[in-house]
């Protein structure tokens, strides 16, 4: 019965180590999704502020 007991033990921390990677990879996934939003926003920003530049340098 030890044998069969260890057994499951080893099944149970197995099972408790992936519930814990999968839990970090969502949050790493979230994390990184959010990134990618802000990368954007800021870009088009910027994008937007120089052709507003070239426009305006066009004018002058």
């Amino acid at each position: 019965m030890r044998r069969g007991q260890a057994a499951i033990e080893y099944l149970l921390m197995i099972a408790v180590a992936l519930t814990m990677v999968l839990i970090v990879i969502r949050f790493i996934r979230q994390a990184a999704e959010q990134a990618g939003k802000t990368i954007n926003d800021t870009a088009k920003t910027i994008s937007e502020y120089l052709n507003e530049g070239v426009s305006n340098a066009g004018e002058g």
